[in-house]
């Protein structure tokens, strides 16, 4: 779906309004540019690049480790995350945990770590990780000079490196990032051509679909490409429709909300993407929906809670992003206002370079 301006009853940040008005709105209307652009996860280096090496204590009490990217030879793997705020937690201990498997598998194959970039809550973290603790270092990073070093902007964040110590991926966290980091590692192994790592990614073929199911999905494509051509009446009645063929599917909903989003018909918008939860209460879409429709209504408070949820999504949205940066600013809290519309620019130029290639 084409991304589309929020305008709320306040003015966004000057850098994020500027460019992500006039420049996103004027030559990038292609959603496959926006999908090329998510995948810019890491400001400060690019595939291919060499990582530093960093020194910082452990969580466990060791002084000064240092760690190196792809020492002896070994594929190796940086897991950044936090447990603040509190949603972020469920998927950061999650992960580590799952990583705790997956070096219990390749053993001494390979190399994971951890960096815990919040300035408290060690305590929480060393007793989760305390079954596993000798498995994986977690460095503690407070004043997140790695996290800012290596250009983290979401977390929970999975960084794998190849064993000359140059960047092989950035894998946010999804549903499957478990499935994702071992393809990936027996890629690096040697075990897995790229070709086996693809299609063991590829979902397996599907049974065959009833007629009703087939009406849905063409409703729903039919309404994407009205809401391409931004005939936003049109894209409302075809999701109206597949909504009513499929209640409890929530793609339709999803793709309902967003366009009232467009059309900034804001209490629609919310009561679409409510109904969305109900189908699926963890749906990262249903969640940035929600915190935008609040953002239009000019429900800061409201909308900066769904709005954080929806930024450690695997794949944010733009309109995340600059409404997030829009809140902190009006909070006073610079900071992050700054490394968002950062975020935000680093997007908008990614998709200029796609545009151009």
């Amino acid at each position: 779906m084409t991304v589309t301006a929020i305008k709320p009853n306040t003015r966004l940040p000057l850098m994020a309004a500027l460019l992500g008005v006039s420049l996103f709105f004027t030559i990038f209307g292609s959603s496959a540019w926006a999908e090329e652009a998510e995948k810019a996860t890491l400001r400060n280096f690019k595939s291919g690049d060499t990582l530093p090496s960093f020194t910082l204590d452990t969580i466990d009490g060791q002084k000064g480790k240092t760690f190196t990217p792809g020492k002896e030879d070994k594929p190796s793997m940086i897991i950044f995350f936090s447990i603040r705020p509190e949603f972020r937690q469920k998927r950061s201990l999650a992960l580590l945990s799952a990583m705790a498997a997956v070096i219990d598998h390749y053993k001494n194959k390979i190399e994971i770590v951890g960096v815990f970039s919040d300035d408290q809550g060690v305590q929480t973290v060393k007793d989760y990780v305390k079954p596993f603790a000798s498995k994986m270092a977690i460095y503690n990073d407070p004043k997140k000079v790695v996290n800012d070093r290596y250009g983290v902007f979401m977390m929970p964040l999975a960084v794998m490196i190849k064993g000359n110590g140059t960047l092989h991926e950035v894998i946010p966290y999804t549903y499957n990032i478990r499935e994702l980091i071992d393809g990936n590692f027996k890629l690096l192994l040697g075990e897995w051509t790229k070709e086996q790592l693809q299609a063991s990614l590829t979902p397996t073929e599907e049974t065959a679909k009833s007629s009703e199911e087939k009406e849905y999905i063409r409703r729903v494509n039919y309404g994407k490409i009205m809401m391409g051509k931004q005939m936003h009446s049109q894209a409302v009645r075809e999701f109206s429709n597949a909504i009513k063929l499929a209640p409890q599917a929530i793609e339709a909903h999803l793709e309902l909300g967003f366009t009232y989003i467009a059309l900034k018909d804001w209490a629609k918008a919310e009561e679409v993407f409510r109904k969305a939860q109900g189908i699926d209460k963890d749906s990262d879409s249903a969640i940035a929906g929600l915190g935008l429709a609040y953002y239009g209504k000019g429900d800061t408070d409201k909308a900066l809670h769904e709005l954080e949820s929806a930024f450690i999504a695997p794949e944010p949205r733009l309109e995340v992003i600059i409404a997030l940066a829009d809140i902190y600013e009006k909070k006073g809290d610079n900071t992050k206002a700054n490394r968002l519309n950062k975020l935000a620019i680093s997007r908008l130029m990614t998709m200029y370079d796609q545009r151009w290639k």
